[in-house]
């Protein structure tokens, strides 16, 4: 591959000065399901990724069957490995790979719908998310029984309010180990790379709706 009157070959970036420091962090990190972007401490591994993109486009490609791929737009932009590909799943073992539980899934649905659908945009409060979501998605607490009971193997009817605020700051932990959200004390804020969730799930997130309905 060329970049204008530079070969780009799948090892160029081993010649950038900042390889050494900064290639395994960024390589373990992308193995792990983590979306790279500018934030904090990501913002050199981001930067370092925009310098040599095309060199590791083809490192990934060619060595682990997987794409490295990108979402959103400057300065929104984003970093990920497209472990999703329907048509190779990589050589990367699935112990590296990130799975969501159904029950996170769905409770990013409702953040999206209460962030971006109600536009409650100033909301940052942990502990104020899980009173709206006990509150306002009353309805579809059975569902929410249902899912983490399945996944815990334990009696939905055991289950309590409690175990629903537990569930919403266990999937807000994941989301944080995947860089979709940002957390500090009971602080959270989403990132552009929770954008991710809502492409992924873009057939979900539109009918949304007859989603949370299924769960009453």
């Amino acid at each position: 591959m060329e970049n204008g009157s530079v070969k780009i070959s799948l090892d160029s970036f081993l010649q950038n000065n900042d390889t050494k420091e900064l290639f395994a962090k960024i390589d373990y990190k992308l193995k792990d399901g983590v979306h790279i972007q500018q934030e904090g401490k990501q913002t050199a591994l981001y930067n370092y990724i925009v310098e040599n993109e095309e060199s590791l486009k083809l490192y990934y490609r060619e060595l682990f069957k997987v794409d490295l791929s990108s979402g959103g737009e400057f300065p929104d932009k984003y970093y990920y490995l497209d472990f999703n590909d329907p048509n190779s799943r990589g050589n990367i073992v699935s112990e590296h790979r990130h799975y969501l539980k159904n029950e996170h899934i769905i409770i990013g649905f409702i953040i999206y719908e209460i962030m971006t659908i109600q536009k409650e945009v100033d909301l940052n409060s942990i502990a104020e998310l899980k009173r709206k979501i006990r509150i306002d998605y009353e309805d579809i607490k059975p569902g929410l029984y249902r899912l983490i009971a399945k996944s815990q193997n334990k009696n939905p009817g055991k289950l309590n309010d409690e175990s629903i605020d537990k569930e919403v700051k266990s999937a807000l932990i994941e989301f944080k180990k995947i860089g979709w959200v940002k957390i500090n004390d009971d602080d959270f804020e989403l990132l552009p790379a929770f954008d991710r969730l809502i492409k992924f799930y873009e057939n979900e997130i539109q009918n949304i709706d007859e989603i949370l309905k299924e769960l009453k």
